[in-house]
Formats: C-alpha cells, structure tokens, sequence
C-alpha cells in the first residue's frame, strides 16, 4: 500500500557511502557522519554535523537511511497525511538515491573519492575538505571512547561490520537537544502534574493521528524534544490502522500482544498502551515488564491507579479509546492543579440588650457548593433590615433567601460574568423586597469566591472586612448620610460616631423595583478589577451596624487576632458587644480560607 506515494527525488550513477567518520552531500548540505546509533528495522540512525551553505552555521543532525519500501517510505506517508503539524519535526532533506552504501563500522581508507561520480557534482573546494576529514578518520575513530547507545533496548541485534548496498531513503532532520529530550527528563524527579502533562501531550498527538488513521505503537524517546509542544523527531513507530504485522517483536513501549501474537491488526488500543507505558515509567521511574499478562504493580493513587490499570491491560479490547484517555488525563491534571480550597465557617446573631428591639431583624447564610470545573464556590450573604411591625425582619429574611435559592448560572468562566452575576442576585432580593415588604427594606453584603477569587456586591451600611495578616481593611462602603458627611469634610469621624443621624440610609434594597447601574458596590472603588485573589489564612467578616458600631475595626482584629478558633473569636466579638450595652440586633459572619 504504500507503492501509491510519490518518493522524493532520485539521483543514480554515483555511490552515495554512509559510515562513522565520513563526509557526504545531502541535497544542499555538507555532512559529517559522527556516529552510528543503532538500527531498528531496516533503518540505520546516524548522528551527524550538518553544515548550512545558506546560513554558514553547523549543527547537530538525524540521518537515517533505509529501504525505499521499508519503514521510513511509511513515515514519509504520515508526514504528508499530517502536513506542517506542530508536534512533528521538520525535514531539511528527503531523498532517494540508486546507490547507497550503508556500514554501521568505521571507514577504511581504501575508499577512493576519485571512483564516485557524485563528488564530480561537489565543488572543488568542498571535494578537498571531505578528502581531509576522511583521511583523519582513523585519528577520530581512536579518540572515540565507546559508541552511544542510542536505541539497542529496541533496534535488532547485529554485527557491528555489517554493510548494504541498494537503493535507499535518507532523511535529513536536525537533532534533538539531548539535555531537553524526553529520555533526559525521564532521568529527573518529576511531579505527577508534570507527568500528566507530558502524558496528555503524547496521547493529544496519538489521538491526532488515530483521527488520520495511524496508531502508534512504540516511541523513541531520545528522539522527542520536551517543550510546549512536545516534538516527534522519529515517526517509525506509527503504522497505518487495520495493517497486519507479518510478525511479532518485543520493545519498550509496546503492547504485549505485539509480541506473542504471530499476526497482530494495528489498532488504536496499542496507542492507549504506550501512553500508559510511558505514564507508568513516569511515576515508578521503570516500565511495565516487556510482554506482561499479569498483575502490575501500580501505586495506589486515585484516577492515576485506574488510568494505568485500564491502559495497561494484557487484553487490547479492555483499553480505553484514545479521546477518552485524553479526557481522564487532562481532568485528572486539574484535579491535582487545582489548590483543594477548603473554608472554615462560623456566626452568632443576637436580638441583643434593647426593650425596644424584640425582633432580631439581622439575617445571614453561606453557601457552598463545587462547580463542574471542580472550582469550589462559596457565597456569605448578611442583611440587616428595618422597619416597623416586624417588616424589616421580613425583608432580610427575603433577601437572605433570594441569593440562597438563586440558580448559579452554568458559565462562570470569566470575571464579567461572575460579576454579572452577582449583582443580579442583589436585584433579585430588591425584587423580592419590594414585591412584598410595603414599609420596609434591608442592606445586603455579599462576598462570594470561586476558587481564589473574592467579589463583592454590597448596599447599605453593614460592613465587609478582609483581615490579612492581623492587618484589617474595610471592603465595603457604608451607604449612610454620615459616612457622606465624613467624606465631605463636613464632620470628623470621631463626630460621626456620636451623630443622630449615624443610622440613616442613603441606599438600602426595597425602596424602588429596580436598581440603576452603579447603586450595588463592588470591589472597583479599589481600582479597576471587580475581584482580588485571596490568599492563605485570609478572614473575611461580615457584620451588622449592631457589632462595629460598639467594637470598632482595629479591635475587631485584635480579637481574632488572639484565639485560635474561628468561633471562639466570634464568640468573644458577640461578648464585647454584649458588655457595652447591645443596643441594637449584633451579627457576625467570618468565613477562613485555606489550602
């Protein structure tokens, strides 16, 4: 089948000789042959040094070479199925040549340049600079150490010396930066995000051929480069679907009916098998037994224990479909990304000391709840109300109930949106107040935090505070004819604290159906963000005119300042507000994020 491509170019009459310590022409570049790395199949692998006439630069280079209707025709097809796909590396060259001599040894100097036709082609000078390097061949074979060994887990064994002659494929790359390459990182401690990562950008990539019908079935991990994205040097691993295997080997990475199976369909499963290969390796810094059928032994890690068991099974059928695999990996990465946000709750609500206050007209309630992106969503909701005959205490409690029992919108996914969302929630209360309070009204403070992230949305003159370090900053404006007073200069603030208009609203929900743009606050009086991120330990307050009109904001923070609990600093905040009279309903909302 794969007769049908069309091969790059061929040239004839000339010999085209590939060995270690040797010169040649590849299409437009001069190449010195460093090393022989291996073979696999019927390819041979060469490290070279690629000199670019263009650029007058030189690099390190992939050479191989193989049969025009062997592995590297079919990778070829691959490549054209794929196009400039980012995951794969370039080809500087792609040819084919009538004559080639193929040695995994070194050279012997009874080669005689003058005999090949195709240094005629060469320049002069380039023709001299090859006649020296390959004369000083035996000088460098002598300073060679030992050979590399590249890819002897997989490639066939053979003799060293062994030579071929025939026409053949070569393919032309630049070579993986060794310290960046998969087989490097492999050698590192790495995180199990990290190792999720790399597992969802390989198994991206399989799925991404599988949908062009191709599987891979093993990899060669000296010959990927880590990045973003990750990149293929070497595509001889992947074969065309539905292909039958005319027999069996065992290599690392591929799955085990590949090798005791005497005919074996290429299929999508043996993808899912070299993933979980390659995850298994990552996290027990060894691979699975080559050929297993029994029982592996996996770490005990949720979701990650699962994955591997399923993509690891001796039976292919058992395996998860590619897109699926792709889908547990990436979910279970944010899983693990995602900071495991937890809150620590805690209130008190008194009617408090006055004979004139028998109603506690002060409402308060936190909800919580996880969103499908698994980001946990918190809302603390205070309202205190007012008005006679019991309908300032109808009016909180509406309100209150309104944010409680609002739907939370499926798409949260941006600051605008949540925002939206929030202020939408004060309409509704003022909706539910107006509609069914004639004489009353309430204030409404709401913190709400997904994940990091604090909102706010607030009306009247109960107070939000953030206290961050011992240190407490007021969130929320008070909506009040004093605090306006104060602002304007006309009154000091200690003057306000005895003023007898201290407890007049300017804002408040009830008064009007609908609330014009700008009357709900929210955190851009800070600046131009509508949210702020939270950090560790952080403590958020929410407190009825009935509390820090009697313990103001710098007391309040000593207060939790000293006890070790939540409750027991609401606790003794309600206690202080009890000792200086309780003139009024007190209530008190602290909610504690951590990690």
């Amino acid at each position: 089948m794969f007769n049908d491509m069309k091969l790059p170019e061929t040239k004839s009459n000339f010999t085209l000789i590939f060995q270690e310590f040797t010169c040649c022409l590849i299409d437009k570049f001069r190449v010195e042959i460093e090393s022989h790395l291996g073979q696999f199949a019927d390819v041979h692998y060469f490290k070279v040094t690629i000199h670019n006439p263009d650029s007058e630069t030189q690099k390190l280079g992939l050479l191989r070479v193989g049969s025009v209707d062997g592995v590297l025709n079919r990778e070829l097809q691959l490549r054209q199925a794929l196009g400039n796909y980012k995951m794969v590396s370039e080809l500087l060259a792609a040819v084919t040549e009538d004559s080639v001599y193929v040695s995994a040894s070194s050279p012997v100097l009874e080669n005689k340049l003058e005999e090949s036709s195709y240094f005629s082609e060469a320049s002069e000078e380039a023709i001299k600079e090859i006649e020296y390097f390959n004369n000083n061949s035996s000088e460098k074979n002598s300073e060679l150490e030992e050979e590399p060994e590249y890819l002897e887990e997989v490639f066939y064994e053979e003799d060293r010396s062994c030579e071929s002659l025939g026409q053949k494929i070569i393919l032309l790359s630049y070579f993986p930066d060794e310290a960046e390459t998969l087989a490097a990182w492999l050698t590192k401690e790495n995180s199990l995000e990290s190792s999720l990562l790399l597992a969802s950008q390989v198994c991206q990539f399989f799925r991404y051929i599988y949908q062009r019908q191709w599987s891979f079935i093993q990899i060669f991990p000296k010959f990927i480069q880590m990045g973003t994205p990750i990149q293929f040097f070497d595509l001889t691993g992947a074969y065309p679907v539905g292909v039958q295997l005319t027999s069996g080997f065992l290599a690392d990475y591929c799955a085990p009916e590949i090798a005791y199976e005497s005919s074996c369909t290429i299929s999508e499963q043996m993808s899912a098998y070299t993933v979980g290969s390659l995850l298994y390796q990552t996290i027990h810094h060894k691979l699975p037994p080559q050929g297993h059928v029994g029982e592996l032994d996996i770490k005990p890690v949720p979701y990650i224990y699962q994955i591997l068991k399923i993509c690891l099974s001796p039976i292919a059928e058992e395996r998860f479909p590619l897109s699926q695999l792709l889908s547990l990996l990436v979910e279970t990465r944010q899983s693990i990304r995602s900071p495991q946000v937890q809150w620590k709750v805690a209130s008190y609500s008194t009617v408090g000391l006055s004979i004139s206050r028998l109603q506690n007209e002060d409402s308060y309630g936190v909800r919580q709840q996880s969103l499908s992106n698994s980001e946990p969503l918190i809302l603390g909701i205070l309202a205190d109300g007012m008005g006679g005959m019991a309908q300032g205490e109808v009016a909180s409690k509406l309100a209150a109930k309104a944010v409680v029992e609002a739907l939370i919108p499926a798409d949260l996914s941006n600051q605008k949106k949540r925002g939206e969302w929030l202020i939408s929630l004060v309409q509704q209360a003022n909706e539910s107040v107006a509609s069914n309070v004639r004489d009353g009204g309430t204030t409404l403070s709401l913190v709400m935090a997904l994940g990091r992230e604090l909102m706010i949305a607030h009306v009247g003159d109960s107070r939000i505070f953030l206290l961050r370090n011992n240190q407490i900053c007021q969130l929320s404006e008070d909506h009040s004819m004093v605090s306006m007073l104060v602002a304007s200069g006309q009154i000091t603030y200690e003057e306000s604290l005895e003023h007898p208009d201290r407890n007049l609203l300017t804002k408040s929900l009830g008064s009007k159906r609908r609330l014009s743009e700008g009357y709900v606050q929210d955190l851009s009086r800070f600046g131009t963000e509508l949210s702020m991120l939270l950090e560790e330990d952080d403590i958020l307050i929410l407190c009825s005119d009935g509390v820090w009109d009697l313990v103001p904001a710098d007391e309040l923070a000593e207060i939790f300042a000293n006890y070790q609990t939540l409750q027991l600093a609401v606790d003794a905040t309600i206690e202080k507000v009890l000792s200086r009279g309780a003139h009024d309903n007190a209530t008190i909302l602290a909610l504690k994020y951590s990690i």
